[in-house]
């Protein structure tokens, strides 16, 4: 069964019209560009758009069409469109696991198959996801074909790091920013996505990101990020304890890895908005705003090592708690 909020699935790109006007101008001009370098965060749409825009160039559409149901998207969605190639990461046969680069004989397949005759006015897409995820031979195989492209080869780059890309392959694409989606936008794509509503606790944790609101709901995110709430609801007076204990509970024991990582990761964000939140012409706001951005980055920290050296989840969580606690009482001090 087709998985609907996967990318190559996804038949309506919601929160990006800048982007999606951008390329519209180009499929009505009288040359489209061979190269698109898609950058902004994780889960905003930029996959979805790379396949969306595939479809309007082997449909020979005006402009990028949403909620398409011909031939080519049924295809699309089914993974049988030959005219679109996917380069992203494979499994590693002998682990079983997905390797952890874009190697380059996947480049060198892609340019033996891009050199093969297509029909005549035919468009060929080819889609990497991610693009930083090359190694140096692919990035560099990948540069010789952006130089001298195939006619009527669009290349659609996925980047959630653009600044990794060598900076010959970003000077040979057009570069389209996809931002953060706004609240209404990101409850609307994630209603699109899976026929529910997100729920309202999720909303500022997702940071606008709808991957990140699915990864969310599925990692049982609800109840960590109320959990969360209500250890930190107290602030600036003490802390709810009790509350604290039973959110250590759900997601310090080693079993629960990506529960952990949503809650540090809540109390990380809550202490940067913070830090924005208080930022003021007043020396004091200043001030209270530095304690909050330096608190931030030290929760960073206790995480990084936590993991790094499987340190004690549970300690990490309460000394995290700990400095936020400290910098809520010094700034009503």
């Amino acid at each position: 069964m087709t998985d609907v909020s996967a990318p190559h699935a996804t038949a309506r790109l919601i929160g990006q019209d800048e982007a999606v006007a951008a390329f519209d101008a180009a499929l009505g001009g009288e040359r489209m560009h061979h190269g698109w370098l898609l950058t902004g965060p994780r889960g905003v749409g930029k996959a979805t758009f790379a396949w969306l825009a595939s479809h309007a160039l082997l449909t020979s559409q005006p402009k990028i069409a949403m909620d398409a149901g011909d031939d080519v998207r049924r295809r699309i969605a089914e993974g049988n469109e030959t005219r679109v190639t996917l380069i992203a990461r494979r499994i590693n046969e002998k682990t079983g696991k997905l390797r952890t680069q874009i190697d380059v004989e996947q480049i060198r397949d892609l340019r033996a198959a891009l050199s093969r005759s297509a029909e005549a006015g035919e468009w060929r897409c080819v889609i990497i996801d991610c693009a930083e995820e090359m190694n140096p031979s692919a990035a560099n195989a990948l540069l010789k074909l952006l130089e001298e492209p195939p006619a009527r080869v669009a290349f659609f780059l996925v980047s959630h790091a653009p600044g990794r890309l060598l900076p010959t392959i970003r000077s040979r694409c057009r570069t389209l920013d996809f931002r953060q989606l706004d609240d209404d936008a990101l409850v609307q794509a994630y209603r699109a996505a899976t026929g529910t509503d997100l729920a309202p606790a999720l909303i500022p944790v997702a940071r606008g990101s709808v991957g990140e609101a699915l990864n969310l709901a599925s990692e049982d995110g609800e109840s960590i990020a109320q959990g969360v709430q209500r250890v930190l609801a107290p602030l600036p007076a003490r802390i709810d304890r009790a509350a604290l204990h039973r959110l250590a509970d759900a997601v310090a024991p080693a079993d629960k890895d990506e529960g952990f990582g949503i809650a540090i990761r809540i109390l990380i964000d809550t202490a940067a908005r913070r830090a924005c939140d208080l930022v003021g012409d007043t020396p004091a706001a200043r001030a209270t705003a530095a304690r909050w951005a330096e608190t931030a980055m030290t929760m960073q920290d206790i995480a990084a090592r936590t993991r790094a050296l499987n340190l004690d989840r549970r300690q990490a969580l309460l000394d995290m708690v700990a400095q936020m606690e400290d910098v809520a009482k010094r700034a009503t001090v």
